[in-house]
């Protein structure tokens, strides 16, 4: 399994290397055509910013954390700028192998390469300004939910995935996104998983937690985690410290809520990783419930749905896929999970994947929004 691991890293590094040569010489070759640059000053600065993000990450502890944000930020929209150039570059080489040498001077060597790159780097600014106003504003996703199971009156769920509590996802927009919540007048508000950003740290000393003592419903607020807050190898910690600021975490457990619905938590698909131990089979879990109660169930990775369904689950609430987060990689997504976002009704059973509040790597979402959900669950 090491072994096997290392090969991943590797792979991703040699392949991430021979990309940066790749668009590095034909992004030479093109402002060379209209401004003679010294190799050596392009290839510093051109290496330097594709490996700002992960040079900021490994030497995160030797910096003052200002400095971190604003070079990571730097790094990490340097990497969806190649992540674009990969796919725009093929296209223009195209385009100037049909054109040839064409007798307009709109269309010579020089000229064309000038407005290939102004046109790519304004588009790439509007998509970066776009993909910040996206991951920084987040909306409201509604949904009304109608089950075959008797409610007396409908319950008013609030549901958030994906915040990303850390050096990226602060104090700030975690308060504001207590006060939206709170704006929405939940019965109960479900976390499904990736509260805490891989790392602990920025979480522990900023305090971030107390945050979520404000939230107000009438049920209280009950979440699972997630791999990313399994990442941190805290799980007892972050726990006890959501537990003491009125936060209650479901670990493959269920709820009776008010006598009328039961809200289950399921430890996420990847714990085996990090505790050598599998998760609990979900109808082991939901064995013993009354099955003419309404059964909401928060499980952060969608992956299993199928589970769910064979379980006789009326709702489940789950995360993880970011939609991708970054387009074209919601079409990844798409393919991977079943529904990756959205409302899936099979029969009984009904599935809502949330994009997520915050974001993993870069803050930045293009193709995908920010989102807080409310979900109004009916019975009839």
């Amino acid at each position: 399994m090491k072994s096997h691991g290392k090969l991943i890293v590797y792979g991703t590094v040699i392949s991430y290397s021979l990309l940066v040569f790749i668009i590095g010489f034909i992004l030479l070759k093109m402002i060379d055509a209209f401004f003679p640059l010294s190799p050596i000053v392009f290839w510093t600065i051109f290496i330097v910013l594709s490996l700002f993000s992960f040079l900021t990450i490994f030497t995160s502890k030797h910096f003052n954390i200002r400095f971190y944000n604003t070079s990571y930020k730097i790094g990490s929209y340097w990497l969806i700028l190649m992540l674009y150039a990969t796919a725009a570059l093929p296209v223009i080489i195209l385009i100037r192998f049909i054109l040839g040498e064409n007798k307009f001077e709109f269309f010579t060597y020089r000229n064309f390469y000038i407005y290939a790159i102004i046109i790519f780097f304004t588009l790439y600014a509007i998509l970066a300004l776009t993909g910040t106003f996206n991951a920084s504003f987040s909306k409201i996703k509604n949904y009304e939910i109608i089950i075959d199971k008797y409610i007396k009156e409908p319950i008013n769920i609030v549901m958030i995935s994906d915040i990303h509590l850390g050096n990226i996802i602060r104090n700030k927009r975690l308060k504001k996104m207590v006060q939206t919540v709170n704006s929405l007048n939940p019965d109960i508000i479900a976390i499904a998983g990736d509260i805490v950003d891989s790392n602990i740290t920025p979480f522990t000393e900023r305090n971030m937690a107390e945050e979520f003592s404000h939230l107000k419903s009438k049920y209280g607020t009950y979440a699972v985690l997630g791999n990313h807050d399994l990442m941190t190898k805290s799980i007892d910690k972050i726990i006890k410290i959501l537990s003491e600021n009125k936060v209650t975490v479901l670990r493959d457990e269920a709820i009776l809520i008010d006598n009328s619905f039961y809200i289950i938590g399921r430890d996420d698909i990847t714990i085996k990783l990090y505790t050598k131990k599998n998760r609990k089979p979900l109808i082991d879990i939901t064995k013993n419930l009354d099955n003419s109660k309404p059964l909401i169930l928060i499980d952060h990775n969608p992956k299993d749905i199928k589970e769910s369904y064979n379980a006789n689950i009326d709702l489940q609430l789950s995360g993880h896929t970011h939609k991708g987060q970054i387009s074209p990689l919601n079409f990844v997504t798409k393919r991977a999970f079943e529904i990756d976002y959205g409302h899936l009704q099979k029969n009984n059973f009904n599935v809502i994947v949330s994009s997520g509040y915050g974001t993993w790597g870069p803050p930045i979402r293009l193709g995908s929004k920010s989102e807080i959900v409310v979900i109004k669950l009916k019975g009839k």
